[in-house]
């Protein structure tokens, strides 16, 4: 990543609060746009030995918090007011997926993100998810 805003991104991305939780990586985040890649370790499974929703939603969350700070004039990550998640199919232990975050609009007071997750070998949509940010 670059310099200013997308390299103190990459620089944070992982390192605060619930996000050490999950072991996702920063790829990119620029223009609107944020990818993030994470392995399905054993500590973001479910007992199926699947990539557990409740990791899901936090790659929504975050790369999607990522993808706003660049689209938005003063770089603010925002407060998320709704988050959303449909799972389309699972990701097995072992296996990478990616995250690809691209905002949909931003305004003087809220911002609209879509992330879809897929798994990286083969492209499948694992889970789409939608979020809303409140930029105050």
């Amino acid at each position: 990543m670059g310099e200013g805003v997308p390299a103190r991104l990459g620089q944070l991305f992982g390192t605060v609060g619930f996000g050490k939780a999950i072991p996702a990586k920063l790829v990119e985040a620029k223009d609107g746009r944020a990818v993030v890649r994470l392995e399905v370790v054993e500590a973001v499974q479910n007992i199926g030995g699947t990539l557990h929703g409740g990791a899901i939603a936090t790659l929504v969350d975050d790369a999607g918090t990522c993808a706003i700070v660049t689209a938005d004039r003063e770089n603010r990550p925002g407060v998320t007011t709704d988050l959303n998640v449909s799972y389309f199919s699972p990701a097995p232990g072992g296996s990478f997926v990616v995250a690809e975050a691209r905002v949909l609009k931003i305004g003087r007071t809220l911002a609209f993100v879509t992330v879809d997750i897929k798994r990286e070998k083969d492209g499948v949509l694992v889970a789409q998810g939608r979020m809303t940010k409140f930029q105050g």
